[in-house]
């Protein structure tokens, strides 16, 4: 596990306030995205109301056809 930030040129983090009174909302900004980037990524937040912990996996595909489509209902 790397922990971030660290000291890679094509990641950015960013904060900003909001969406609700002092409250911060965070992302991480990988461009360009490359193969070494794909893996599960975690944040982990904690201030003097609680913690929070949310993660998400970057799997990178060579072409389309590589996406596996789910079939979506109609309204």
């Amino acid at each position: 596990m790397e922990l971030l930030p660290g000291d890679r040129e094509n990641l950015a983090i960013q904060t900003r306030g909001g969406p609700e009174k002092h409250e911060v909302t965070g992302w991480v900004l990988i461009s360009p995205l490359s193969k070494e980037d794909a893996g599960e990524y975690e944040c982990h937040a904690s201030n003097a109301k609680g913690e929070a912990t949310a993660s998400a996996k970057i799997h990178i595909v060579e072409t389309l056809h590589e996406i596996a489509l789910t079939k979506g209902r109609s309204c």
